[in-house]
C-alpha cells in the first residue's frame, strides 16, 4: 500500500504544521507492507529515505513566504503540484495537509478522479487574524466548498472541531442532519509522539539536578517573558539552582539570557538555548527536563494544537499551560493557570515535592500511551478505509 502525504514543506527542523503530518508518515512507516511518500510542490520522496537525509530537502519558509514570492508560492501550491500529482503513479491512499495555502486542497480534485480515499488535515487555521477581510471570506467560502468534498477530516482536538463547524455554519444554513453528518466526518486526531520515555528513566530523571524548565521554541510573545521574570526573580531567593532549557531558542531566548546575566542572577539560574533541531533530537534535550512550558498571548484567537505538549508528556513532563486543550488534566499531567501567583505556585510546588513531580510524570506518559502512541495514530488514519483492503493493523 501507497500512502501519499501532501504539502507545501516538510522541514525536519524548524516549526510547522509540517512536524504534525510527518509524526502520521512515522506511525504509518511502522505498519507492514505500507510505503509512505512525501510530495510537495518540489520533490516527491520516500518517507524512509527522508528521515535518513532530512537536510537535503530543507525549504527556506521565510524566502518562500516572503511578500514578493507569493504569487509563486501561490502557483507552486495549486498548479503546480496538481500537475505533479496528476503526472505520479497513484497511491492507495492520501493526506492532504491543509490549510497553508488552503487551496493546497484541490489536490482533492485529483483524488476524485483516480478515484482514491483521501483526508483534509486541518494542523492549523486557514487564515491568520492580519489577513484582509476579503482574503479571509475567499479562504472561509474555499474551505467550505472542501469541506463538503472530503470524505474524510482530521483536525488536532475538540476546540479545533467546533472552530471549523462554527465557520460551517456562519455561511451555511444547514438543518441539524446535515451538522451533525458534518460532525461525523470530522475526527480528532492527535499527532503521534516519535518515542516514550520508559518508568525507569523516568524515575531516575525526577531526582537529576538542576531542576529544568523546558521550552520547546522562542520565547514568543510579551507575556511568556513577562511570566518567567516574574517566576525567577520569585524563585531566586529559595531555590538552590534552576535550569531554563529553551530548545530552538532564537532572538528573544536571547535577550532573556542576556537579562538574567544583566541582574545577576546567574549562579542560581542557568539559560541553555539550543540550535533549532529536529523533531526526533529534540526529544533528547526533554529526556533530561523535569516541566514544560505552554503560554501563549492574552486571549488566544486559535485552538492550541497538541504537538509541543504531546512531546512534552511523552518524556514524562508535566505541564503548565495557560490554556486548556483536550489531554490537559488540571493538577493530573498538567497545571491550568491563568495569572502569575499560579503560574509560580504550581512550579514552586513541583520543584519542592518530588511525589508530586513523580506522579504527575507518570500521569503525562500514561496520557499519551493511550492517545498517541504510533499503533494508534495509524490506526485511526486507516480505520475507514481499512475495511476495503487487507491490511491488518
Amino acid at each position: 500500500m501507497i500512502i501519499r502525504i501532501i504539502n507545501d514543506q516538510f522541514n525536519a527542523v524548524g516549526s510547522g504544521g509540517q512536524h504534525r503530518l510527518l509524526s502520521f508518515a512515522e506511525a504509518l512507516s511502522k505498519l507492514p507492507n505500507v510505503k509512505v511518500e512525501l510530495m510537495t510542490p518540489y520533490f516527491t520522496v520516500d518517507y524512509n529515505y527522508f528521515r535518513q537525509h532530512y537536510q537535503r530537502y530543507y525549504i527556506d519558509r521565510e524566502r518562500l513566504y516572503a511578500f514578493e514570492n507569493r504569487l509563486k508560492f501561490f502557483l507552486d501550491n495549486t498548479l503546480r503540484l496538481i500537475i505533479k500529482d496528476l503526472n505520479a503513479s497513484s497511491p492507495n491512499f492520501y493526506i492532504v495537509g491543509l490549510p497553508v495555502p488552503l487551496l493546497r486542497g484541490l489536490v482533492s480534485y485529483s483524488a476524485l478522479l483516480k478515484r482514491i480515499p483521501f483526508v483534509l488535515d486541518f494542523g492549523d487555521p486557514w487564515f491568520s487574524p492580519s489577513d484582509p477581510l476579503i482574503w479571509r471570506k475567499l479562504m472561509d467560502e474555499l474551505l467550505i466548498h472542501f469541506i463538503r468534498l472530503a470524505p474524510a477530516i482530521t483536525v488536532p482536538n475538540n476546540q479545533f472541531k467546533a472552530f471549523l463547524l462554527s465557520t460551517y455554519r456562519r455561511y451555511v444554513q444547514s438543518d441539524k442532519s446535515i451538522i451533525s453528518k458534518l460532525e461525523s466526518k470530522i475526527q480528532v486526531l492527535y499527532p503521534a509522539t516519535l518515542k516514550i520515555i520508559d518508568a525507569t528513566s523516568l524515575r531516575e530523571k525526577v531526582f537529576l539536578e538542576p531542576f529544568t524548565i523546558a521550552h520547546l521554541g522562542d520565547l514568543t510573545g510579551y507575556r511568556m517573558l513577562r511570566l518567567l521574570i516574574y517566576t525567577l526573580k520569585h524563585l531566586y531567593p529559595s531555590i538552590k539552582k534552576v535550569r531554563l532549557l529553551i530548545i530552538g531558542g532564537g532572538r528573544r531566548a536571547s535577550a532573556f539570557k542576556s537579562y538574567i546575566h544583566a541582574h545577576s542572577m546567574n549562579d542560581k539560574v542557568e539559560i541553555i538555548i539550543t540550535e533549532p533541531t529536529s523533531r526526533w533530537q529534540a526529544y533528547d534535550y526533554l529526556s533530561h527536563a523535569h516541566i514544560g512550558l505552554s503560554v501563549h498571548e492574552g486571549i488566544y484567537w486559535k485552538p492550541i494544537n497538541e504537538l509541543k505538549i504531546v512531546d512534552y508528556m511523552a518524556m514524562g513532563l508535566p505541564i503548565i499551560s495557560t490554556h486548556r486543550t483536550d489531554i490537559l488534566v488540571h493538577g493530573y499531567n498538567s497545571f491550568i493557570v491563568k495569572d502569575e501567583k499560579s503560574f509560580i505556585t504550581n512550579i514552586k510546588a513541583l520543584i519542592q515535592d518530588y511525589d508530586l513531580l513523580l506522579h504527575m510524570s507518570l500521569h503525562a506518559v500514561t496520557t499519551i500511551e493511550k492517545c498517541c502512541n504510533l499503533y494508534i495514530c495509524a490506526k485511526k488514519i486507516l480505520l475507514n478505509y481499512v475495511k476495503d483492503t487487507n491490511l491488518e493493523l
